[in-house]
């Protein structure tokens, strides 16, 4: 299938959103990804707004650990998204995968070669006032430049992208932000008490603001997950999470440094 100077390789994932393909550009070298959205979807507004504000922020940005967005285009049908091809998938199958083939989670030597990627890639997006506010494992894209080092999940030669910045907004020097979004697991304990008071109707989650640190939290539940294997907090209801978290109820094995 071609798209303008599109051509779609395969399909790579499905998504409620859309699908997303193994994208060539004419006149350009290497593959790209591509997520072709149905605007029956995308255009409705509770969508709609985090599709732009995704691409607004993400044309801001420019970095090796970032996903770069190399092009969108807009049909009468369809949006489509041209970013960075990742062959390794998520952070969070690499996980997998290597947890089945080597029976344990990321050594400590992999875990640090990772975070630091991690790390540098928040510190940039910080610099230019900008949180991300859903930092997970399944929002990390893994890259191998060889085949062998994809296969044999070879952590310590992996280059780690960045995605999902469709929750992700701008905040001042000194200013707050009031809106919970994210993913409960990863959450830092303010965002996490206010979305628990917005859902149980109290007035009080509105005066509840946060900033960067946020994403300092969210640091630390995926260093810990990939250390560990699995979350810091596991929970079979909200309210054990909020518990938890708010306790810092979590195990550190005696065998890490």
């Amino acid at each position: 299938m071609k798209v303008d100077n599109l051509t779609f390789l395969k399909c790579l994932g499905k998504g409620s959103y859309g699908e997303v393909f193994l994208t060539t550009i004419d006149g350009k070298n290497g593959y790209y990804a591509t997520k072709k959205m149905d605007r029956k979807y995308v255009d409705q507004p509770h969508v709609s707004k985090y599709l732009k504000n995704e691409i607004s922020i993400l044309k801001e940005l420019n970095h090796k650990n970032i996903v770069k967005l190399e092009d969108v285009k807009i049909t009468a049908n369809h949006y489509y998204l041209v970013m960075d091809f990742c062959n390794g998938g998520s952070l969070s199958e690499c996980l997998k995968k290597y947890m089945q083939r080597f029976g344990k989670p990321f050594s400590e030597e992999i875990v640090q070669y990772l975070m630091k990627q991690i790390v540098n890639a928040i510190q940039y997006i910080h610099g230019r006032h900008v949180i991300h506010r859903d930092l997970k494992l399944d929002n990390i894209l893994v890259h191998f430049d060889s085949e062998v080092d994809k296969d044999n999940v070879n952590m310590m030669r992996a280059i780690i992208k960045i995605i999902d910045f469709g929750f992700a907004t701008h905040i001042g020097k000194s200013n707050l932000v009031y809106t919970a979004l994210g993913s409960p697991i990863n959450m830092d304990p303010t965002i996490l008490k206010k979305m628990t008071e917005k859902n149980s109707g109290m007035n009080a989650q509105k005066m509840i603001g946060y900033d960067q640190k946020a994403d300092i939290w969210s640091l630390g539940t995926l260093c810990y997950e990939m250390i560990i294997g699995k979350s810091a907090f596991n929970c079979k209801s909200m309210e054990e999470l909020v518990q938890k978290v708010e306790s810092g109820n979590y195990a550190i094995p005696t065998h890490l440094s």
